[in-house]
């Protein structure tokens, strides 16, 4: 009822965010340096240019990336940016939609002992939670200040009813583990059986009851009953 009840959108948390970016700075982007970029920094597979909240005010910066790994740069400087923790606390107060005046409580850095809500594949990541009716947590990419996923206390009930339904209270997420597969055959076997009850305990008797209304019947046609 709980899965089925509250719509999709809602418990991703959808609500929660708006747009941040501002409008990228044109300026900045028509100096940009390649040449001095493709020295400091061979190899890299793309460059894109992105708008973040950094020291209060929105900068067009540079994202580039190298095989699997991400990296800010000063669109000008072309050096390395580190978003700190009021950086991430700023951007989150621009991306959280559920009014101006709800501040971050806490922004913590998660680089291991990943919480239960969030896949440690995506560590590392700032954890900023607000106080708010629903709880609501947002988890922004330690090296682009990107926002990764969001978490709210409806969200955390739906886990725990999936986690109920695919019975896999580890992990939450392998809708084939053992246990469900046993389930499933005892349910099956449930069912079997419960059909053979129904059938010896209902059906049966009241078909021995017919065949024996059936039986005297003949007997009594058959001896010649009163004319």
């Amino acid at each position: 009822m709980y899965m089925v009840l509250f719509e999709l959108g809602f418990i991703h948390g959808n609500h929660l965010v708006k747009p941040t970016s501002p409008p990228l700075n044109a300026a900045t982007m028509k100096s940009f340096d390649l040449p001095a970029l493709q020295e400091l920094h061979p190899k890299i597979n793309s460059i894109e240019f992105k708008s973040l909240w950094l020291n209060n005010r929105a900068q067009t910066v540079l994202e580039i990336q190298r095989s699997a790994t991400k990296e800010l740069l000063n669109a000008e400087t072309l050096e390395p940016i580190q978003l700190n923790k009021s950086d991430i606390a700023a951007i989150a107060q621009k991306t959280y939609a559920l009014g101006d005046t709800v501040t971050p409580i806490r922004v913590q850095l998660v680089t291991d002992n990943a919480p239960s809500e969030l896949n440690p594949a995506l560590l590392p990541v700032w954890r900023v939670d607000f106080e708010d009716f629903g709880n609501t947590t947002l988890y922004f990419d330690a090296t682009t200040g990107a926002l990764v996923t969001k978490r709210h206390s409806f969200w955390r009930g739906f886990d725990i009813m999936w986690m109920l339904h695919i019975m896999d209270y580890e992990n939450r997420v392998d809708i084939e583990n053992r246990l469900i597969k046993i389930a499933s055959v005892g349910n099956l076997l449930f069912l079997i059986t419960g059909l053979v009850l129904i059938y010896f305990s209902l059906i049966k008797p009241k078909l021995r009851r017919r065949n024996n209304r059936n039986r005297r019947a003949t007997l009594h046609d058959t001896s010649g009953g009163p004319a």
